[in-house]
C-alpha cells in the first residue's frame, strides 16, 4: 500500500519516466515475450495476425526495413528513435511496458494507464492508436476499426 501511495504521489507531482510513448527509451520496452508469460492466450491469438508476421516478412527478403517503413511495420520509437522489434508486436498498440508489466500494477488499471499502458478498449481509443498506421487500406483489406485485432479478450474482460 505505501509502494502504491508512493506512486501515485510521483505520479501527482511530476508524472513518471517513461509514461510518455515519445520519450520512452529502449529500456522502456519489454517485447512482446515479456508480455506473453502473464498473457500466453492472447500472445498465442496476436502471432496469428498480419501484425505478427510483419517480422516474416524482413526475414525472409534480403532487404533492410527502410526507417519510413518501420514507423507503422516495428516497435518501438522508428523512424526517429530506437526500434525494438521489427514487428507490429504487443507494446506498438498497448505502449512501452516496463513501467507497468510488473503484476500488481498491471491489475490496477488506473496505475497502469497513468504508466503508460494505452487503452484500447473502446472504439475511439482504438481508432487513435490505429489510425496514424491504418490511414488507409492495407494490402487491398479496408481497416475496420471494429474488428477484433486479436480475437481473445484478457481475463479481466471476459
Amino acid at each position: 500500500m505505501l509502494a502504491r501511495t508512493a506512486l501515485w504521489l510521483t505520479v501527482a507531482i511530476g508524472g513518471v519516466a517513461g509514461a510518455d510513448l515519445a520519450a520512452a527509451a529502449r529500456r522502456d520496452w519489454t517485447g512482446s515475450a515479456a508480455c506473453g508469460a502473464c498473457h500466453p492466450t492472447e500472445l498465442a491469438a496476436w502471432e496469428a495476425t498480419p501484425h505478427a508476421r510483419t517480422r516474416d516478412r524482413w526475414s525472409t527478403s534480403r532487404a533492410r526495413p527502410e526507417p519510413r517503413c518501420l514507423g507503422c511495420h516495428a516497435t518501438g520509437e522508428a523512424p526517429a528513435g530506437p526500434v525494438i522489434a521489427v514487428e507490429v508486436g504487443c507494446e506498438a498498440c498497448h505502449g512501452a511496458g516496463a513501467a507497468y508489466a510488473e503484476d500488481d500494477l498491471m491489475r490496477d488499471r488506473p496505475v497502469a494507464r497513468v504508466l503508460g499502458l494505452r487503452d484500447v478498449s473502446t472504439l475511439a481509443a482504438r481508432a487513435a492508436v490505429c489510425a496514424p498506421c491504418h490511414l488507409r487500406a492495407t494490402r487491398g483489406t479496408p481497416f475496420d476499426p471494429m474488428a477484433p485485432v486479436h480475437p481473445t479478450l484478457p481475463a479481466a474482460h471476459r
